[in-house]
């Protein structure tokens, strides 16, 4: 078994230009190789927002050796949500910014650009072209609460911070449709957080963050399903974080203390994979259908692990507690199915 720990790129100050505008370390990011590892490991250098700080993004080779940092042009606050498309870039999101990035396989920032004022964080690639946003907050209440300290937005001339729905784009940032999904407060002001597409773009299976449905909607239909599974924590499984679809067509689902595997069709749970701890909350699939890259949010360690070997087969660490919220594995061959 593999284990490394190196320390990340540590913090690092923003110069500021005469203009009094922080600017950017520069990156130092290399060209996207395949099966590079991508972590979302905001810079939490604002100390009056727990939510605030400096975008950047670790790149890491596929046994987790440090290769570099890309930061992010356009964003204020916590980014997660990685995810790629079949042109091989990589799509993210500050989502109380709110902001909307990609970056080039080359390691380049495609030009920033508004998508909405409304508060997305996760994206799926439809097969006809389009773009399913996800809405991360719905609500009245401008406050997170309890120890946070970061306060949200509210929509334009609108007493809400969102309305906790699916919208639908085109690739030049048109608005198509929007469904008004049904979601789990969890607390009461977390709606839609991660999304895969099924049924070769007609269905929607999501999740709440810290709930314990896994939803569905009919997206050909405009119409809300019964729910595909409902955890209890009775099961081992205390708590439903982020979802994504695995090469072969499993959901992986991280639940605090580690991830299950479901079967998107029956909702049947068909593998729990304990990691020790918690704060086990952001993963992708990885390239092939054995390995998991599995994120804490307290600690900051990363992790590469074996479905088959149960074990974890790679290690490090971004340098920081409560900044990593995301992690992504570039597959290295754009046009790669990203629905089934």
């Amino acid at each position: 078994m593999k284990i490394m720990r190196v320390t990340a790129l540590g913090l690092l100050t923003a110069l500021v230009s005469l203009s009094g505008r922080a600017e950017l370390p520069a990156s130092t990011a290399t060209p996207f190789a395949s099966g590079d590892i991508f972590v979302a490991a905001t810079l939490m250098d604002d100390p009056d927002d727990d939510h605030a700080g400096t975008g950047r993004l670790l790149q890491y080779d596929a046994d987790l050796n440090l290769k570099g940092a890309l930061y992010v042009e356009g964003t204020r606050h916590k980014i997660g949500g990685l995810t790629f498309d079949s042109d091989g870039s990589l799509w993210g999101f500050a989502q109380l910014t709110p902001a909307i990035f990609q970056f080039t396989p080359d390691a380049r920032q495609v030009p920033y650009r508004k998508w909405s004022d409304r508060a997305f964080s996760s994206v799926v690639f439809a097969p006809d072209g389009t773009l399913y946003f996800g809405e991360h907050l719905a609500g009245t209440s401008d406050r997170a609460g309890g120890s946070l300290t970061t306060t949200f937005r509210k929509l334009p001339g609108r007493d809400v911070i969102g309305d906790g729905w699916i919208f639908q784009y085109d690739r030049n940032g048109n608005e198509l449709a929007h469904f008004e999904t049904d979601y789990h407060p969890m607390p009461p002001f977390l709606a839609i957080t991660s999304m895969v597409l099924a049924d070769g773009g007609k269905r929607m299976i999501y999740i709440s963050e810290n709930g314990n449905r896994v939803m569905q909607f009919d997206l050909a239909n405009n119409r809300q399903l019964p729910d595909l599974k409902v955890t209890d924590p009775a099961e081992g499984i205390p708590m439903l974080l982020v979802m994504v679809e695995r090469p072969d067509g499993r959901l992986l689902i991280s639940t605090n203390l580690g991830f299950v595997v479901l079967d998107q069709d029956t909702g049947t749970v068909l593998e729990k994979h304990a990691l020790g701890g918690m704060g086990w909350a952001a993963l992708a699939p990885g390239i092939d259908n054995e390995h998991v890259i599995v994120g804490n949010f307290f600690s900051g360690d990363v992790v590469k692990y074996s479905t088959v070997k149960r074990e974890i087969v790679a290690r490090n660490s971004i340098g920081q507690k409560n900044s990593l919220s995301g992690v992504a594995q570039f597959p290295g061959n754009p046009g790669r199915a990203s629905a089934r």
